[in-house]
């Protein structure tokens, strides 16, 4: 049952509502098996609440923020849903008939097992959300973002997809593709590399095109891929997956310093489990790699300081010996003490006149004689 002072508070508004959010962040509101059916609450709070059977049929939930909302077998029923912020939120036992989604984020939003058979989901971010088995049949998908999306076994019959980003998204044999309605697609973020490059899909060609891409994986790097990282996390990954039938079918360089390679693999491969091994894999490699070569090149700066600080050392003997030929040609009564079998004349220049010659074995030559 819902909290009593949390209904009382929402009674009076969503704008207090809000204000009082703000101030208790730390409370988690408990509206479970409350009815809302018909209200109005555009742009309300409702992050992280307890929403266990609440009824929000006929509701008006434009722009409200339900982000990890428990919400198990709440009723959404004919809600207007648009641009509400689903992230994260477990959507699979909801009611979900006839709500408007368009715009709405759903960015890792599970929705396996969800009816969703002819909603508007236009413009919708379902970024890595998990659309398994759900039923998306007619649905308006258009111009909606699919990247990474798991639709293993989704029912996407008749769906709208024009205009859709599908980068990386999961489908297998049993995910339904039929009479897809889609003129162009885009495989990268941000409205990148369309397909086709030109022109529309004819009947039926987006349909032949994925069917044809069930048996590959594609893997998408950015800016620069370490290739040594490449190569250990496939290793890896034929060991952990010796049934899957790995191998690269081909490295395409794309705008802006995207590469993609794409691996083929077994018809009954789980696509969705060997991208996120191989990813895993890769990132670990790279990260530990990454200190390895930092490591080098801390020695490389070592070593070139030891050098500098070599040659500064021939610098300063040639300015020495420079120093003493000078004074030699001055005075010939001065003589250089550079003579590294006679420590006692480690520094400056020596007069002749006031050494004992005996004592440095005739290295002095008085020109007086």
């Amino acid at each position: 049952m819902a909290n009593e002072e949390h209904l009382a508070i929402l009674t009076k508004g969503v704008e207090v509502w809000n204000e009082w959010r703000k101030k208790n962040s730390n409370v988690i509101p408990d509206l479970s098996e409350a009815n809302f059916s018909k209200y109005n609450f555009s742009k309300i709070d409702l992050s992280k609440a307890i929403l266990v059977k609440t009824d929000f049929s006929d509701t008006n939930l434009f722009n409200a923020n339900l982000f990890i909302a428990n919400v198990k077998d709440a009723n959404f029923k004919n809600s207007n849903l648009v641009r509400a912020d689903l992230r994260d939120t477990k959507l699979g036992e909801a009611n979900l008939s006839y709500a408007t989604l368009a715009g709405a984020i759903l960015r890792r939003a599970f929705l396996s097992g969800a009816n969703l058979s002819r909603h508007k989901l236009i413009r919708s971010d379902l970024t890595n959300a998990d659309l398994s088995d759900a039923d998306l049949s007619n649905a308006d998908l258009r111009g909606a973002c699919l990247s990474r999306t798991q639709a293993l076994g989704t029912n996407l019959t008749g769906v709208k997809l024009t205009g859709a980003c599908l980068e990386d998204w999961h489908i297998n044999k049993a995910t339904k593709l039929d009479n897809i309605d889609c003129q162009y697609i885009y495989l990268s973020i941000d409205k990148q590399e369309r397909c086709p490059y030109s022109g529309n899909f004819s009947l039926g060609e987006f349909t032949n095109l994925f069917q044809k891409t069930l048996e590959t994986i594609n893997f998408i790097f950015r800016n620069r891929i370490d290739w040594d990282a490449f190569a250990y996390s496939f290793k890896k990954l034929e060991v952990e997956n010796q049934g899957a039938q790995l191998d690269v079918q081909s490295i395409e360089k794309k705008g802006d310093g995207i590469l993609v390679v794409r691996v083929t693999v077994a018809p009954d491969a789980d696509k969705a489990k060997i991208h996120n091994q191989f990813m895993q894999g890769y990132e670990f490699a790279a990260k530990a790699l990454e200190v390895q070569y930092q490591a080098r090149l801390e020695d490389k700066d070592l070593l070139i300081a030891r050098q500098e600080s070599q040659i500064n050392r021939l610098f300063d003997i040639v300015e020495q010996q420079g120093s003493v030929q000078k004074a030699l040609a001055e005075n010939p009564r001065k003589v250089s003490n550079y003579n590294i079998q006679n420590p006692q004349f480690a520094s400056g220049i020596v007069d002749a006149n006031t050494v004992d010659a005996d004592q440095i074995g005739g290295n002095i030559h008085n020109t007086d004689a």
